[in-house]
């Protein structure tokens, strides 16, 4: 591949806060934490985020010659096993996020086109049927290669970036022309409650700022990986630290956190939009579906790399016989064709089987954000794990960040503690508000049996395979 082809640092930097940065992440969480989410994004990006994306560019760095990201990184230090672990729970996290994203799709397109959300509570039984049909359309986009989707991502990135700014500056140009606070900022609503109503929702933080692991499966097709890919990571990591925190003050400052409740988490990101223009004599409405048509968009390309992405890391290089063969088969331009399908047809599984229910949206939502937030959280447990073993066996990488050990190890400690705690968080508030044993047991199995049944179902479908080759082995010898 000739440099002319090669992913440049802005295109990474854009390829990283694409998937990463959602403004639907400040409105979910300002949904659930009001103007405590604030403070709770700065202990996030310093003691989680940044630390968590240095360690990917020193071991991507370490690893530059190799194209499956997560997986690679973990199995360089502490082998196949745990890299198999760490890169599995991994993709069953993006089968949860894929159906939130195919349900969100509808309610984006809905708002563009009529300039409110029409799947009510009422009518919430379309959105399954309607996911089928994204699934298939963008699978099969994803199996064409990401690639051409480069430039719709980078445009995506720009103008994520300048609607958030925009959002921002009219947010505090409208509190210098007098119009008040629609938040009253006091000691007790912006300092975190540490209960369990804030750690159950802790694993979304979590969530929200994952995805600079997506542009490692890339770093073949970066132009001077050793110095462009740490350094695009970084940046990425900077501009979306700094986008959720003043997004949320913005967000306070435009509407109360009462009428973010009302609004709810599906529709949260658009109302904020549509106060804020409304305020200055704007036509809410006008406003929200020019914002919701680009979004949608541009957030498909977003959601094409998420599609694939994952695939790369899972499949790409786990050594041959641990999966059937046609899960790892590659086309020429290096697409795994089949195991997206593959995915695809889990995906729709998941979809279709009624285990949630939708009696209401936004609890289907919510179990959505929980199932995906707390299946990611296992992968970056054995991230960091394999980032400390890297350092402590005194491993070498081309980019080195942290050159202090002792400081390597307290931030490595730091964010591996925050993401155990998210992980237990997200059952607690369950466990907590039952009135019943059985009551709290279903919730908890809701939460956390989705994901531990699909890690388990990894595991035998690598016994099965292996089984299947030693089998075909014994046969061919005979």
């Amino acid at each position: 591949m000739s440099n002319a082809k090669k992913l440049g640092l802005w295109t990474l930097v854009m390829l990283t806060f694409v998937p990463t940065f959602g403004f639907g992440n400040i409105t979910t969480n300002a949904v659930a934490l009001g103007p405590a989410a604030i403070p709770s994004w700065v202990l996030v990006s310093l003691l989680f985020f940044f630390p968590l994306s240095i360690m990917m560019a020193e071991l991507a760095s370490a690893n530059q010659d190799k194209e499956g990201g997560i997986y690679t990184w973990i199995e360089s230090v502490l082998g196949p096993k745990w890299a198999f672990i760490g890169t599995w729970s991994y993709f069953v996290a993006n089968l949860f996020y894929l159906q939130m994203v195919f349900a969100r799709i509808p309610v984006s397109t809905s708002w563009a086109i009529f300039g409110e959300n029409r799947f009510n509570d009422q009518n919430a039984y379309l959105l399954p049927y309607l996911s089928v049909i994204l699934a298939i359309i963008l699978t099969y986009i994803a199996t064409t290669g990401v690639k051409k989707f480069s430039k719709l991502a980078d445009f995506g990135g720009k103008f994520t970036i300048a609607a958030t700014v925009v959002f921002i500056l009219f947010a505090f140009v409208g509190l210098l022309v007098g119009k008040p606070s629609a938040t009253q900022f006091t000691v007790e609503n912006t300092i975190p409650k540490f209960d369990t109503g804030y750690f159950a929702t802790f694993s979304w933080l979590l969530f929200a700022v994952a995805g600079a692991e997506v542009a490692g499966t890339y770093i073949k097709d970066v132009d001077n990986p050793k110095k462009t890919f740490p350094k695009a990571v970084i940046i990425a990591t900077v501009l979306i630290a700094i986008a959720y925190v003043i997004g949320s003050v913005a967000v306070c400052l435009v509407i109360s956190p009462e009428a973010l409740q009302e609004a709810n988490l599906k529709n949260a990101g658009y109302v904020v939009y549509q106060t804020l223009a409304q305020n200055f004599g704007i036509n809410g409405k006008i406003v929200v579906q020019i914002y919701a048509a680009i979004l949608t968009i541009t957030s498909i390309a977003a959601y094409i790399v998420w599609i694939e992405s994952p695939i790369r890391a899972m499949f790409a290089e786990v050594p041959e016989g641990t999966f059937p063969k046609f899960l790892t088969e590659k086309d020429e331009n290096g697409t795994l064709k089949k195991a997206l399908w593959a995915q695809c047809a889990l995906v729709i599984v998941m979809i279709i089987v009624p285990l949630l229910g939708l009696d209401s949206i936004d609890a289907f939502f919510r179990i959505l954000t929980d199932l995906s937030s707390l299946s990611l959280v296992v992968p970056y447990i054995v991230l960091i794990a394999a980032y400390i073993v890297f350092r402590l066996k005194g491993k070498e990488a081309p980019f080195t960040f942290f050159k202090s050990n002792a400081t390597a190890m307290i931030f490595s400690w730091i964010a591996l503690i925050l993401s155990i705690a998210g992980f237990f968080g997200a059952g607690l508030d369950y466990i907590m508000g039952s009135e019943t044993t059985k009551e709290a047991a279903i919730l908890i199995f809701k939460t956390y049996g989705g994901p531990v049944i699909l890690i388990i179902l990894g595991y035998v479908l690598v016994f099965f395979t292996r089984l299947a080759n030693k089998n075909a082995s014994k046969t061919q010898s005979m």
